[in-house]
């Protein structure tokens, strides 16, 4: 009896040891180096009901020498309204606060764009790797799947103003049930 007690065990961990494991990676901040620096939104696909919330990080992924971002987010303004925006952490520094302020979209248009500015001001501050820029919470007003692009208007800029290039601009969803 004691014998099958532990011969038990060793049956169940081998026969569950010969499954292979189906592993998929959809993590939106692992950018191949050539797509870097990049923003993107993560998650990058919600799913929710009609009236529900949608949240979404904006991310820079693997930038050097930044000093402010502007994003400008396109999204059908007929199927999502932007609830909220917050500031990410990118730049949060102890000697210096950076600015953060948002430009929403014109009700009236059928498309929407958010733009967000965050920036440090002055005395050459400037930050090198990935992190978030800002929280977007949308609102769903309709049964439908919509898409959110970050438009060639968004931007990185060095500490003179001049412009980083981006080589990704990722895409978001939200469907809406």
């Amino acid at each position: 009896m004691r014998l099958i007690k532990l011969i038990t065990p060793a049956l169940v961990i081998l026969t569950l040891a010969c499954e292979v494991a189906q592993l998929t990676y959809n993590n939106p901040l692992d950018v191949e180096d050539t797509a870097a620096p990049a923003l993107v939104f993560r998650p990058n696909a919600i799913e929710t009901s009609v009236g529900g919330s949608a949240v979404f990080e904006v991310f820079a992924v693997q930038v050097t020498g930044v000093s402010g971002i502007h994003t400008q987010i396109s999204y059908d303004n007929s199927q999502l309204g932007v609830t909220n925006v917050s500031p990410g952490d990118f730049f949060d520094d102890a000697t210096q606060a950076p600015m953060f302020f948002t430009v929403p979209a014109n009700p009236s248009t059928a498309t929407g764009t958010l733009d967000i500015y965050y920036f440090f001001l002055g005395d050459g501050l400037t930050k090198d790797g990935t992190g978030a820029v800002a929280t977007v919470i949308f609102n769903t007003k309709v049964s439908a799947t919509s898409t959110l692009e970050f438009t060639a208007e968004s931007e990185f800029v060095d500490p003179d103003d001049l412009a980083i290039q981006i080589n990704s601009l990722g895409q978001g969803t939200v469907t809406a049930q």
